[in-house]
């Protein structure tokens, strides 16, 4: 289950960062884990690079994701 956002910026994030991951072929409940992530993520870092905010919190939503679905292509490697 998503957090809700508490603002438009967090709603952009929101709604990119899950079409992001959707395209990449993530499943429902990885792409809001990776969603919680990028909020988190956004709330609670109090800099960012000049234009920078959005790449930043996508590549943290990967970055949690991307373990979980690594390992599940592993495992299919494992059995075959």
């Amino acid at each position: 289950m998503r957090e809700p956002v508490r603002n438009s910026i967090e709603a952009f994030i929101c709604n990119n960062v899950a079409a992001a991951l959707d395209k990449e072929g993530y499943g429902s409940s990885e792409v809001d884990l990776g969603v919680n992530e990028a909020l988190r993520f956004y709330r609670t870092t109090c800099t960012f690079k000049k234009g920078k905010v959005f790449e930043s919190c996508l590549a943290k939503a990967k970055a949690m994701v991307s373990p979980a679905k690594k390992s599940k292509s592993n495992s299919k490697k494992v059995a075959a």
